[in-house]
């Protein structure tokens, strides 16, 4: 329970959803909660420090999953032991800096990679409480902050990675990776299939097109996915690509068991009615599908913390990664005949999902602001600094 006027600041990012879906799910806990005394703030940094470079760099990364990823997989590897070395460290220090001055926030939560607070940290003897979220399952040295007082990770063996490189173990919790409280809710499978004029007896492979960001190839995917698993059946999401849609409905519109869908709010329901996923590895899409217990099929993932999610999570037993599409069809022909693999899958991520994570790390973050400082004692330099350089 919040007993002052206590105030925290989110730093996002939009390169990608998963951040912004994180942030979001935090700030409707705290909603839920109804804590006169709490207000909390959000800002994506980056974005509104440089709009125009932001833009461009996103454009880039979203295009390096397709055409750059030798060039993203340098950038993501590039000095995996010097945690200190990141050529954008000081990308957005003056917005920050202005942000701090005007909200004085009790507590900064970050659930992007934001190496420019460890300038504060280090540089300007700010001692304001950081927090940090996690976002994927392996550790990467951007989202290391000096003197952060709390990471919320994914796993125990997500938090030894931070405890080897010198991280206090009581500043490491593992709450999993936030997420909708719709993924814990249960879900009238047979009802949620027959409405969608498919047959609850058959195994559902659940596909995302948006989920590669490609446009093409799906239609023998699906073709080759029937013809080696004839006794199942497929949802293909389209996602916000209209023609994608229109041309696949137009394809299999004869098909009693192949379901077109354009861009659905309905993930949960999907995801809990079917036994088999193909998509991307992203953190959250991906501790949605541990939260509801359905097996993956990872293709072809890019490199960098897509492919470390998706190497961690085969290695648990939660998926399996295909490089090419004739290896997902194989994978899948595998394992809808052995619904016995499926279900020990199945039965494996059930013991390992984390309940209610968002609700363990807004509980923990309260706790952090109840012990906080007084604007006074926790800004160091950074004041001074405004006055010298922050227009």
């Amino acid at each position: 329970m919040v007993t002052q006027n206590k105030k925290i600041l989110i730093i996002t990012g939009s390169f990608g959803n998963g951040h912004l879906q994180v942030t979001q799910s935090i700030v409707n806990q705290f909603n839920e909660m109804k804590l006169d005394n709490l207000t909390v703030i959000e800002h994506d940094l980056f974005l509104e420090a440089h709009p125009i470079l932001t833009s461009l760099t996103k454009k880039w990364y979203i295009n390096s999953f397709k055409y750059f990823r030798n060039m993203y997989k340098a950038f993501y590897y590039s000095r995996p032991d010097q945690l200190d070395k990141c050529f954008y460290k000081y990308y957005g220090i003056n917005k920050l800096i202005n942000l701090l001055l005007k909200e004085k926030p009790d507590l900064i939560l970050l659930t992007f990679p934001t190496p420019v607070m460890s300038v504060l940290t280090e540089q300007f003897d700010m001692n304001i409480p950081i927090a940090t979220v996690m976002t994927d399952y392996r550790m990467h040295k951007n989202w290391v902050t000096p003197f952060s007082q709390r990471y919320y990770v994914a796993t125990k063996d997500l938090k030894q990675e931070f405890k080897d490189i010198g991280i206090p173990s009581e500043s490491i919790k593992v709450t999993g990776i936030p997420i909708a409280d719709k993924f814990e809710e249960e879900i009238d499978k047979t009802s949620w299939l027959q409405q969608n004029n498919l047959d609850p007896s058959k195994p559902t492979i659940l596909m995302s097109a948006g989920a590669f960001g490609v446009s093409k190839g799906f239609d023998q995917m699906i073709k080759e996915i029937l013809a080696s698993s004839p006794h199942s059946q497929v949802v293909m999401i389209c996602g916000k690509s209209k023609e994608l849609k229109r041309t696949l409905s137009a394809q299999f519109k004869d098909y009693d068991n192949v379901l077109i869908l354009g861009y659905t709010k309905h993930m949960n329901e999907w995801m809990a009615s079917s036994q088999l996923m193909i998509t991307k590895p992203g953190g959250i899409t991906i501790s949605e599908a541990l939260t509801r217990q359905i097996p993956m099929i990872f293709l072809n993932p890019a490199p960098g913390q897509e492919l470390e999610n998706a190497i961690y999570f085969e290695e648990k037993g939660y998926g399996r990664i295909a490089n090419t599409p004739e290896e997902a069809i194989q994978q899948v022909s595998k394992l809808t005949h052995s619904p016995t693999k499926l279900s020990s899958m199945s039965q494996t991520m059930s013991e390992a999902r984390i309940q209610y994570s968002t609700y363990k790390l807004c509980k923990d973050l309260l706790d952090l602001l109840n012990h906080s400082s007084r604007y006074e004692d926790v800004y160091g330099k950074v004041p001074l600094y405004a006055k010298l350089f922050v227009k």
